[in-house]
């Protein structure tokens, strides 16, 4: 039965594991004199409400190694609540130069969460993350920069006492991770490492 099971779910569970997909770099992010760059709420598709805004503290850190100067997220929120957002969906309903212009920057960091997911179902466990960013141009509205990536681990058992231990040990993980604030960390770190090993330095 359960082998019957995994036949028909891991093709299911197999079908996001494609190549790299294609990504944008515009020469003219180089030419921007200002590395100075706004980190806005990011959307979220996933159906964890805290993930999003952990992970934009992240990509704030990478930014800061690749060069850039990512303005505070407190400071950003700030000034984006005047302006009557309060979360990333409403973001787009924005022009890039009103944002810019309230902040201050040039340079803007659109972010979305497409995935964020930790299934432990016993018999599989599937831990999955998948984030998207892109720098846009406050002054122009081009698009400098766009990339996605992703980080999953997907662990099958056959055997029912190791799909026991494994839903045991994995839920301790979790709560483990949840307790220290980084949930689906090393998944996080891959995808976010995809995206900004694209990324040129300043």
């Amino acid at each position: 039965m359960v082998q019957r099971l995994l036949a028909v779910m891991l093709p299911l569970l197999l079908s996001g594991c494609a190549g790299p997909e294609a990504y944008l770099v515009s020469p003219a992010l180089q030419a921007v004199p200002d590395g100075r760059i706004a980190l806005l709420p990011f959307e979220n598709y996933s159906n964890d409400v805290s993930a999003p805004g952990l992970l934009r503290e992240e990509v704030a850190k990478r930014f800061a190694l690749r060069g850039y100067a990512p303005l505070g997220t407190a400071e950003t929120d700030g000034k984006l609540w005047t302006m009557g957002i309060t979360d990333g969906g409403q973001v787009p309903a924005l022009k890039p130069a009103d944002i810019g212009k309230a902040l201050g920057v040039d340079l803007l960091c659109y972010g979305s969460l497409e995935d964020f997911t930790f299934q432990n179902l016993g018999f599989v466990i599937r831990k999955s993350v998948r984030i998207r960013l892109k720098i846009v141009s406050a002054g122009t509205g081009e698009t400098l920069f766009e990339a996605a990536g992703k980080g999953r681990d997907l662990k099958v058992f056959l055997n029912r006492d190791e799909a026991t231990a494994a839903f045991v040990v994995y839920s301790v993980q979790k709560l483990a991770e949840n307790m220290l604030k980084h949930p689906l960390r090393a998944e996080s770190d891959k995808a976010m490492g995809q995206v900004f090993e694209r990324l040129p330095r300043r």
